[in-house]
């Protein structure tokens, strides 16, 4: 059996300071966040975007494709990265303390899901 309604609320309430506290390490800690996040999902789903990449361009001479390929890994996966990094940032700086606790550690477990079903792990 639950407590009451009036002692949830209590409970959520004297919780109060210590989520905003634990938010506020969060959004100052917000650069190492996203970069994590973005560069785990790279880490994961990089061999596929390579594979993809290697498909549609099978048909380019070798020296083309290589050079594509290096653009790619040099310029393009910085590119992402940082783009991504930034839009990431913008979302998650926007969101409400206890919002911000969830969705972060929430995108944490599915990349270890995606990492653990990807055999990564």
């Amino acid at each position: 059996m639950s407590p009451p309604l009036s002692s949830r609320i209590f409970i959520f309430l004297a919780m109060q300071p210590y989520i905003h506290q634990f938010a506020n390490f969060l959004r100052l800690h917000m650069d190492s966040i996203a970069v994590g996040l973005v560069a785990t999902f790279l880490i994961i789903y990089g061999g596929k975007i390579n594979g993809y990449f290697k498909k549609i361009t099978k048909s380019i001479p070798f020296v083309a494709r290589f050079a594509l390929f290096v653009v790619l890994c040099s310029a393009g996966y910085a590119f992402l990265t940082s783009q991504m990094v930034k839009y990431l940032k913008t979302f998650l700086r926007a969101q409400p303390d206890l919002p911000l606790i969830g969705i972060i550690a929430g995108a944490f477990l599915v990349l270890a899901f995606l990492a653990r079903s990807g055999k990564d792990i």
